[in-house]
């Protein structure tokens, strides 16, 4: 089964006169939509108190939530002591997430860092492997992903390759396949139904029938030739960066995938949400 929801507030919600991400749920549920990403990019700052309000909401519409942690998460830095802190950024997201009862935690691997993208990309795994002995000291009850994102800028680690080792180290870690992050990193290389199969091909070689369940981000980015630029809307999008949704709608039924599908485009989430939702209902 796939969910289909957006990330944060858009205009429409605006418009419709809601404030608050107390009012999401009930405006999701409206819309038909069953997911929601709540964004900590910026910082952990949800009171517990508000968490708890939360989760009981989404839960009572049936919403299946994912968090997006903070930018500043670099599991590819050279010094320890920042090392350090993307650790903690990722346990207190957990923490936040255990009131949620939001089982996903998406995050950004790491920038290179003037390293050449194998030092970086062997830092990253060296990293992740002390990230999941540290969430084991924290015992955890409850159930959990992270998922590192597959990133769009050159200058970042995150292939689809990359991420699929990545998840390789323990069947915690689930990949986040940004299909507009591996677009513009591939200036335009997602385009038919190959090359959309191709993504979950290669997933298949690093983590087995675990392929088949997954986070999704997906919007139309705008790229140049160190990859994304900005992410921009279908509508309104007379270059046509892309990808377009219609040739990964086919091969997420062929390939009987599961998970939940995010739209981050800047102002029509829940809209191009819905029209993902239609696009793969009659795929």
């Amino acid at each position: 089964m796939i969910n289909f929801g957006p990330s944060g507030f858009c205009e429409d919600f605006a418009a419709a006169g809601h404030k608050k991400s107390e009012e999401m749920p009930e405006w999701l549920e409206s819309h038909g939509l069953s997911a929601y990403e709540i964004s900590f990019t910026n910082g952990i700052n949800m009171s517990d108190e508000k968490c708890v309000l939360l989760g009981k909401l989404f839960a009572e519409k049936n919403i299946t939530l994912s968090v997006h942690g903070p930018y500043y998460i670099n599991f590819a830095n050279p010094d320890p002591t920042m090392i350090e802190k993307s650790i903690g950024y990722i346990i207190n997201s957990l923490k936040k997430m255990k009131l949620l009862g939001a089982k996903r935690l998406v995050f950004h691997p790491g920038a290179l860092m003037k390293q050449s993208r194998e030092e970086a990309h062997a830092r990253v795994m060296s990293n992740l492997k002390l990230l999941m002995e540290r969430i084991d000291d924290q015992h955890f009850d409850f159930d959990f992903q992270i998922c590192p994102e597959t990133m769009g800028k050159h200058g970042q680690c995150g292939t689809v390759a990359e991420v699929a080792e990545m998840c390789s180290l323990d069947k915690r870690i689930v990949p986040t396949l940004d299909f507009g992050h591996i677009n513009s990193f591939g200036q335009g290389s997602l385009v038919t139904e190959q090359d959309f199969a191709n993504v979950f091909d290669t997933l298949k070689m690093y983590i087995g029938e675990r392929y088949h369940d997954v986070h999704i981000h997906f919007t139309h980015i705008e790229y140049g030739p160190k990859g994304e630029v900005k992410h921009v809307l279908a509508d309104n999008n007379p270059q046509n960066f892309g990808p377009d949704f219609e040739p990964l709608a086919k091969v997420l039924k062929d390939y009987e995938i599961s998970g939940e599908i995010i739209s981050e485009s800047p102002g029509h989430q829940t809209r191009e949400s819905v029209d993902m939702m239609k696009i793969y209902q009659n795929a």
